[in-house]
């Protein structure tokens, strides 16, 4: 049984509300990954105010108008009508009292290329002078901003309000599994990042065990999903598989993926475009670097990443029922992998303090730091280091940090310094007691951490 609640997307829900009681036509188009949690805050919106909502399948277009028919008779509580296009059941709907109508999944309804023209009549001819909302919405984003978004799109320049809606931020997760401990968290994070649909998957009790039971067996919904995502937006989908797989074992410079997916170098860029502009893959540059072409890239989504990390190499083997190597790999080197991720959940935690304005990865040559954070009106630099291992953090490591920084070209003379170290097993008494000494060292903990986020997000 999975769980489902709604956590936060207060800023989104207010920003509906807000256009909503606006007086006058307005059209809001939603976009956003699939499983994002769309249809959830729309149907959280939705629930107190009089709505017809069409949750549009992959169908003709004709299935979708009758069920728009049904729709309307259920909704005023009268016979079926037997409209023939969504004109004249949209023509029809303006001459009641002020409603919403919500349209969800409209990309499968703008496959059809005709569906794009008729809604721009539509919208100029019938909604433009009434009192309505309409709200369009689409999992398929690459669709999506073609069909509506796009300059060359027939909607082009209509919407009053464009929403992309993105994953939850980490301290959500701390709502949702509010009985679980922070480590497990991090766990859940970096296996089903923060995407609604997926964390409904576990309950934070025995984390390791549900990660085994969700992603490695053959009969789990979260085993084969990023599969069905990538073959429904991208043709050659098998290319992208092996670009993101290579992406997900660390070789994130362009000439390193073309080595590990079977291409030439020349050839790659154009695909991690459309990894890019679909929100799969971003671009990383170290801070104050501003050589672009020297940035690594990395999967966004902690889900694709584990998935390609852990699953993809195993996938035939899983399918049929034979995942001992498949858990052997993850239980060997999961702490591993989540380094990375707790890193991205320390950047989320100083992010939410607002104290650095630019907050990044840090490297040159054989020298990394896990993140600097620049304040430019006050002049202060944060050099911080992410520990995700089952020792203690020492004062060495403190050390090995100031050494590096030395390095860091940003106004040396009058920069004001402070240093953080994040650690999931704590700090050796040496370090705290040298940290107690001064202002510019935080030791922040497991324990810590989960604190300051609660007290972030009040």
């Amino acid at each position: 049984m999975v769980r489902k609640t709604f956590v936060n997307r207060k800023n989104e829900l207010s920003s509906l509300k807000n256009h909503h009681a606006r007086e006058g036509f307005e059209f809001i188009v939603i976009t956003g990954r699939r499983r994002v949690g769309k249809t959830r805050l729309l149907q959280e919106f939705s629930k107190d105010k009089k709505c017809i909502f069409l949750m549009c399948e992959e169908r003709k277009w004709e299935y979708n108008r009758d069920k728009f028919n049904r729709i309307i008779g259920e909704f005023f509580n009268i016979p079926t009508p037997n409209f023939k296009s969504f004109r004249d059941c949209f023509e029809y709907l303006v001459k009641k009292e002020k409603i919403i109508i919500i349209i969800d999944e409209f990309s499968y309804l703008a496959k059809n290329k005709d569906i794009i023209g008729e809604f721009q009549g539509i919208v100029d001819e019938i909604l433009s002078d009434n009192d309505l909302t309409l709200i369009l919405s689409g999992s398929a984003v690459s669709m999506m901003k073609k069909s509506i978004l796009s300059h060359r799109s027939p909607l082009y320049g209509r919407t009053t309000a464009q929403l992309n809606l993105q994953p939850l931020r980490f301290s959500s997760l701390l709502e949702w599994f509010h009985d679980a401990d922070m480590e497990d968290i991090v766990k859940i994070f970096g296996v089903a990042d923060s995407i609604p649909k997926y964390l409904e998957f576990f309950k934070g009790k025995n984390v390791n065990r549900e990660i085994k039971q969700n992603l490695f067996s053959p009969d789990a919904f979260l085993f084969r999903e990023p599969k069905m995502l990538l073959e429904e937006e991208l043709r050659e989908p098998e290319t992208y598989y092996h670009i993101l797989e290579a992406i997900s074992f660390g070789h994130t410079r362009t000439t390193d993926i073309a080595n590990h997916s079977y291409m030439e170098a020349k050839n790659v860029s154009s695909y991690l475009n459309i990894l890019a502009d679909l929100g799969f893959v971003e671009k990383e540059i170290s801070m104050l670097d501003s050589r672009r072409k020297r940035g690594i890239y990395k999967i966004k989504d902690n889900y694709f990443n584990f998935w390609f990390r852990f699953v993809s190499p195993y996938f035939t083997e899983i399918e049929n029922w034979q995942n001992e190597g498949a858990v052997s790999d993850f239980e060997n080197y999961f702490n591993r992998y989540l380094g990375t991720v707790f890193e991205d959940v320390c950047r989320q935690l100083l992010n939410s303090s607002g104290d650095y304005q630019k907050l990044g990865r840090w490297w040159y040559k054989e020298d990394e730091i896990d993140i600097i954070g620049l304040n430019e009106k006050e002049n202060k630099i944060l050099f911080g280091e992410c520990k995700w291992s089952n020792n203690k953090v020492g004062l060495k490591h403190l050390e090995d940090l100031i050494e590096k920084t030395e390095k860091v070209q940003w106004k040396n003379e009058k920069r004001k310094e402070n240093f953080y170290l994040f650690s999931r097993s704590g700090f050796t008494d040496e370090l705290k007691s040298y940290a107690d000494k001064t202002d510019d060292v935080q030791l922040l903990s497991l324990d810590e951490m989960e604190r300051a986020f609660k007290r972030s997000s009040k």
